[in-house]
């Protein structure tokens, strides 16, 4: 089974889209990023699911696991 996540992509209005993985539309879009970013962030740490950040190329510019994350970090002591 795929793992959930959120991705926040380039739409081709020029603006902003978050679309859940396997999604043909999006969840929805927004004029800047950083909107984005946020509803994004808010979304997957309320589905548990992770989330993806995309530059304008499409390339993924950064990637959080607020999910159950199979090696979470260990503290440090």
């Amino acid at each position: 089974m795929a793992k959930k996540s959120n991705h926040v992509v380039p739409s081709l209005s020029g603006g902003w889209s978050v679309k859940k993985s396997g999604a043909t539309k999006a969840s929805r879009n927004f004029d800047r990023q950083e909107q984005a970013i946020q509803y994004g962030r808010r979304l997957s740490i309320h589905e548990k699911t992770e989330f993806y950040i995309h530059k304008k190329n499409g390339i993924i510019q950064n990637k959080n696991s607020y999910g159950n994350d199979p090696n979470p970090p260990k503290d440090k002591k």
